[in-house]
């Protein structure tokens, strides 16, 4: 069986204490930035492979973050679940990515997984069927777990949301279009109890008012 790399084994190697090769491999201000770039250099030469789970014993963290979103197979969830790792990456945290494809239970199982792995946070997209898992979220706040809405959120007390302006994106893509002398608009309304499809259909609604044309079911789909 192969000897696994310790940190004593590269505070021997140094002539340091452990102590010292601790501090440096967890970025401890105390550590000069020369003895910290030594032990780097000297941990990825013998191929020291830090003990995650000992680390958040210690630590109290998972260093993992949970993300849910509807399908990883669209181009902007891809690329939100892009950045998400980049910027996670950096602070040395892994992400745990969960799909609801739409589907409520799934939904809910997956918060529910994420809680249970003991992830450090929570990043979320509701799916087009989340009617009934206020519950779950609110147990995620009770477990004081970190918890933020992307693109699709819920309005609930204590959680912060990162999305865009809705209503105004549809406005003007609406008006646009009036302006290239379009009359019959069509809008794709999506699900009327998430908010950001509800304040896209209002836009698109306003748009034909404020700009003299009549608004028609018809188009609505």
């Amino acid at each position: 069986m192969s000897h696994r790399t310790t940190i004593y084994d590269i505070a021997k190697e140094l002539d340091i204490t452990a102590a010292s090769v601790s501090r440096a491999l967890n970025n401890n201000p105390k550590i000069s930035e020369s003895t910290r770039k030594l032990v780097l250099e000297t941990a990825t030469k013998m191929n020291y492979r830090q003990n995650k789970l000992a680390l958040a014993l210690r630590s109290g963290k998972s260093f993992n973050v949970g993300v849910i979103v509807p399908r990883i197979d669209s181009n902007f969830f891809a690329s939100i679940i892009r950045g998400i790792e980049e910027e996670l990456y950096a602070h040395k945290y892994n992400v745990i990515i969960c799909q609801t494809h739409e589907d409520e239970i799934r939904e809910i199982e997956n918060i529910n997984t994420l809680l249970n792995a003991q992830v450090d946070g929570i990043l979320m997209s509701v799916s087009n069927v989340s009617t009934e898992n206020d519950r779950i979220i609110k147990r995620v706040i009770e477990k004081k777990v970190p918890l933020v809405f992307f693109d699709r959120k819920k309005n609930i007390d204590g959680v912060s949301s990162v999305t865009i302006n809705d209503y105004d994106v549809s406005y003007l893509a609406t008006k646009h279009l009036i302006d290239q002398g379009c009359t019959r608009i069509a809008h794709l309304k999506g699900n009327q109890s998430l908010e950001i499809f509800l304040n896209r259909f209002n836009g698109y609604k306003q748009a034909l008012i404020d700009n003299g044309l009549a608004f028609d079911e018809k188009y609505v789909i």
